[in-house]
C-alpha cells in the first residue's frame, strides 16, 4: 500500500474527517480529525510528531483556509 497525492488541491477545512494530506512542498503528511479547537481551528495532527498541524499560519481562519493536497491510500496490484 501506498500514500497518493490527489492531483487538486482543496482547503483543509473541506477535507473529510480521517483524511490524510499533505503540504504543497510536502513537507510533512498530517491527519485532520473530526474536531476544532474553540477558536476555530481544524483537529489536525503531524505524522510523526504528534504536534497539531498549523501548516505555517498564525490564525485559526487563516489555518482553516490553507490549501492542502488530500492523499489516498492505494494498494499495489501486481
Amino acid at each position: 500500500m501506498k500514500l497518493v497525492k490527489v492531483k487538486r488541491k482543496c482547503r483543509l477545512k473541506n477535507l473529510p474527517a480521517g483524511a490524510f494530506f499533505t503540504t504543497e512542498d510536502e513537507s510533512c503528511i498530517a491527519f485532520k480529525s473530526e474536531y476544532h479547537t474553540h477558536k476555530g481551528a481544524v483537529e489536525a495532527f503531524i505524522h510523526g510528531s504528534g504536534e497539531m498541524f498549523w501548516g505555517g499560519t498564525s490564525s485559526s481562519k487563516e489555518q482553516r483556509e490553507l490549501l492542502v493536497y488530500e492523499l489516498k491510500l492505494v494498494t499495489d496490484e501486481r
